[in-house]
C-alpha cells in the first residue's frame, strides 16, 4: 500500500511518512560500520599508548585528536544500530565519513611532524 507522506508526496514503501526502518536492517547496517571503526580505533589507542614516550606534545596532542575522532565514529556507528529511526541514518552514516576524513586529515598533519 502506498500512502502519501505530507512532506514532498514521497510514497511509505520508498521511506515516506509511515516507514520505519527495523532493527534488523539497523543492524545491517551498523555492524560493517563498527567494524570499521574497530579496525581503525584498535590501532590508533595502541599506537598512541605505545609511542606516548618516543615523541613531543604536538604529536602526542594530535594522537589524542585522532583517538577521539575514531572513537566518536565508532560511537555513531553503534548509534546506528542502538536507536530507532524512521528512514536511513544518513545523517549520521555521512558523520562517520565525515571523521573519517578529519582523522586522515590530523594523521596526515601528525606524520608531517
Amino acid at each position: 500500500m502506498l500512502t502519501a507522506g505530507a512532506a514532498g508526496c514521497v510514497p511509505a514503501a520508498v521511506g515516506g511518512e509511515g516507514a520505519a526502518v527495523d532493527a534488523r536492517m539497523r543492524w545491517r547496517l551498523a555492524v560493517p560500520l563498527i567494524g570499521l571503526s574497530l579496525l581503525m580505533v584498535v590501532p590508533a589507542i595502541v599506537g598512541t599508548w605505545v609511542f606516548w614516550f618516543e615523541f613531543g606534545n604536538t604529536y602526542r596532542v594530535l594522537s589524542v585528536a585522532v583517538c577521539v575522532l575514531l572513537l566518536a565514529q565508532l560511537g555513531l556507528a553503534a548509534s546506528i544500530g542502538v536507536w530507532p529511526t524512521r528512514d536511513v541514518p544518513w545523517l549520521r552514516m555521512a558523520m562517520i565519513a565525515l571523521a573519517f576524513v578529519v582523522a586522515c586529515g590530523v594523521a596526515a598533519v601528525r606524520r608531517s611532524l
